[in-house]
C-alpha cells in the first residue's frame, strides 16, 4: 500500500509523527510542533501515545506505559511545556521562564533514574516511574542536549509553516531537509522566475 503522507511525516502503530531532522532527539522532540504562530501551524503531540510513540521511536524507551485518562493528560501537558520551554530555550536564549522549566524536568529525570551496571554503566528510568517514563526519558535527553551541544549551532529552518530546529555545527545548512522545506523554496524561486519571465 503506497503511503498517502507528505514527505515529512511518517506513521508507526497508525499514530503520525514527524521525521527526525534535528540531529539530537530532544530537537526532534521539539520539531513535534511546527509554524508556531502561523494560521496553519501543526501539532503532533494530539495525546499521550504520541509522546509515548516518539520516546520509543527516538529510542529514548523500551516500554509504553498503560497510563489512566488523568494521568496521561497530565503527562501530554508537561510534555508540551517542555517542548515549548525547550524550543524558546533553542531559539532565544536563556529566557527565565524558559529555563526554569527545562530544568525542573530535567532534574526530576535525573532524580527518577537509576544506574545499571554493564560493560558501560548507563542511567535508566525503572518501571516504578509508571506513566511519567516516556516524558522522563524525554528529559533525559534534553539533559543531554544542554550538557553536550552549544546551542549556538542550533539553527531555526526559514520554511515557511516549519520552524523546525536542526544542528548546524559547520555553518552549512540552511533546511531542515533539502527534499522538503528545501525543494519547496526551489520550486517557488523557480515560479516566480517564469512569472517574471513572461
Amino acid at each position: 500500500m503506497v503511503s498517502t503522507l507528505p514527505p515529512y511525516r511518517y506513521a508507526v502503530d497508525g499514530l503520525v509523527l514527524p521525521i527526525r531532522v534535528g540531529g539530537h532527539p530532544a530537537l526532534d522532540f521539539c520539531n513535534t510542533a511546527a509554524g508556531r504562530g502561523e494560521p496553519d501551524a501543526l501539532d503532533y503531540l494530539d495525546s499521550y501515545d504520541h509522546v509515548a510513540a516518539f520516546a520509543s521511536e527516538a529510542g529514548l524507551v523500551e516500554t509504553r506505559p498503560e497510563p489512566s485518562p488523568a494521568e496521561a493528560a497530565a503527562v501530554l501537558d508537561a510534555a508540551k511545556e517542555l517542548r515549548e520551554a525547550l524550543y524558546r530555550l533553542c531559539v532565544s536564549g536563556h529566557e527565565d521562564g524558559a529555563w526554569s522549566t527545562v530544568a525542573g524536568n530535567v532534574q526530576a529525570a535525573a532524580r527518577a533514574a537509576a544506574l545499571v551496571p554493564g560493560s558501560r554503566a548507563r542511567w535508566t528510568l525503572p518501571p516504578e516511574t509508571g506513566a511519567a517514563m516516556p516524558l522522563l526519558a524525554i528529559a533525559q535527553s534534553v539533559g543531554d542536549l544542554l550538557l553536550n551541544v552549544d546551542l549556538g549551532h542550533v539553527r531555526r529552518c526559514p520554511g515557511k509553516g516549519c520552524g523546525w530546529l536542526f544542528l548546524d555545527p559547520r555553518g552549512w545548512r540552511r533546511w531542515c531537509s533539502m527534499a522538503t522545506c528545501g525543494n519547496r523554496e526551489k520550486v517557488r524561486r523557480h515560479a516566480a522566475r517564469a512569472r517574471a519571465s513572461r
